[in-house]
């Protein structure tokens, strides 16, 4: 479903965005605006994404269980990779 929106740009940034949409980037300003958007929402996702898999490496409770599940699976995984071989 689309929204329509009003929004205060740079003219700069409109004029670049324009200039993109006729070399053929993309269909239409709102489909190139669009499209960034979507791509700095990835970005902001991946970023928080990274800062907790930092705080994780740190948390003690968490290493903790990472070493238990290394030790629980130690042996499945010795015999697999002798089964690979």
């Amino acid at each position: 479903m689309q929204a329509k929106v009003t929004l205060s740009l740079n003219a700069d940034l409109v004029k670049l965005v324009k200039e993109r949409v006729r070399s053929g980037h993309a269909r239409s300003q709102s489909q190139f605006v669009e499209e960034a958007l979507k791509a700095k929402l990835r970005q902001l996702e991946r970023e928080e994404w990274d800062r907790s898999l930092e705080a994780a490496s740190k948390d003690p409770m968490y290493l903790a269980d990472i070493e238990e599940v290394e030790r629980d699976f130690r042996y499945a995984d010795a015999e697999a990779a002798r089964m690979i071989e």
